[in-house]
């Protein structure tokens, strides 16, 4: 079998202007959104629906962890997700 000519990137990639992934727990869902309290403290960040449906999140249970990138609201709210994975596969 020939070697790829690429290697595979996995989620663990990252590029060298890209901050990282912070690690938190989902502490409300309602369907639509979503707020999760980072692990390294700070105000809980706001997941919307397009973030969740871009990391194809069609349903999440308090207590969830996932991975995320905080962004820091320009309208002064609280921060907003991006780049959304699970942490740890759902049973």
């Amino acid at each position: 079998m020939p070697e790829p000519t690429q290697p595979v990137q996995t989620n663990t990639d990252a590029k060298a202007d890209e901050p990282e992934l912070e690690l938190g727990s989902v502490v409300s869902y309602n369907g639509r959104y979503a707020f999760v309290r980072p692990d390294k403290g700070g105000p809980d960040v706001y997941l919307g629906t397009p973030e969740l449906l871009k990391a194809n999140i069609a349903y999440l249970k308090i207590g969830t962890r996932v991975r995320f990138e905080a962004r820091k609201a320009t309208d002064g709210r609280r921060p907003w997700g991006a780049r959304v994975y699970l942490a740890e596969p759902t049973a």
